[in-house]
């Protein structure tokens, strides 16, 4: 049994409690500027247990790769860390108990640096014969996801690729 666990970190140019603002507290918006989520809401049916969090976890439409049922499983605003697990309609059924953990640490008054940190179990004989490939894609998807996640604090604009994503989803829903 193989293990995924690929950490990225970006040092961005705001304040830390703006960046985390918008991973923490505004948890449910990630389709606002998050890259590949077409769409984010509320999973009413799981309660919120964590002092502080915004919800007790979410659904995102992630196009191509189906609905995420991500849950909060740790929360801390003194902190400004927040970790939630993740079961995706297309996930390979080789990858298991799919975890992101995000934290955000002040350097200065106006620089923090944001990390996340993505692992999960890579079962049986897929799982091993397909981590290298999967591990690779996971980490093209952080690198994008931490750069998108500063473009975002650093000028409250979404990136210019997910700009292309919301052209397109709004011209889907045009037609």
């Amino acid at each position: 049994m193989g293990k995924l666990d690929i950490k990225e970190s970006i040092e961005i140019n705001t304040t830390a409690e703006k960046a985390w603002k918008i991973i923490g507290p505004n948890f449910l918006d990630i389709a606002a500027w998050g890259p590949g989520v077409n769409k984010s809401w509320n999973n009413d049916s799981v309660s919120t247990t964590f002092e502080g969090a915004p919800a007790g976890g979410r659904f995102c439409d992630l196009g191509k790769f189906g609905k995420a049922d991500e849950r909060i499983v740790h929360y801390d605003q003194e902190q400004k860390e927040i970790t939630w697990s993740a079961e995706i309609d297309k996930m390979p059924s080789f990858l298991k108990g799919l975890q992101n953990a995000l934290k955000v640490e002040r350097i200065s008054e106006n620089s923090c640096r944001v990390s996340t940190n993505i692992t999960a179990d890579l079962i049986g004989l897929k799982g091993v014969l397909l981590g290298i490939p999967i591990k690779n894609n996971f980490t093209k998807l952080l690198k994008v996801f931490v750069k998108d996640w500063k473009i975002y604090a650093e000028t409250g604009e979404v990136s210019e690729s997910k700009k292309r994503e919301l052209a397109k989803l709004e011209k889907k829903t045009k037609n």
